[in-house]
């Protein structure tokens, strides 16, 4: 009935995204529970220290396996 997680590989990390309120730049970071969509976040813009940002998705970044 369940599967066991032998099999299953490496666990997906989620990114966080992030948009600057002031500047409208995008940036991400690994996420932090307590995430979610449209949440204003304390945190500072790379590009203009602005320190308001809302998270605009939370996403699983595929990664590619490598042929043997």
């Amino acid at each position: 009935m369940f599967q066991s997680r032998q099999g299953l590989g490496k666990v997906p990390r989620p990114l966080t995204f992030l948009l600057c309120l002031n500047c409208k730049t995008e940036n991400s970071r690994p996420f932090k529970d307590g995430d979610y969509v449209f949440k204003e976040v304390e945190e500072k813009c790379p590009k203009c220290g602005e320190q308001r940002m809302v998270i605009t998705g939370i996403y699983v970044r595929e990664e590619r396996q490598q042929a043997r």
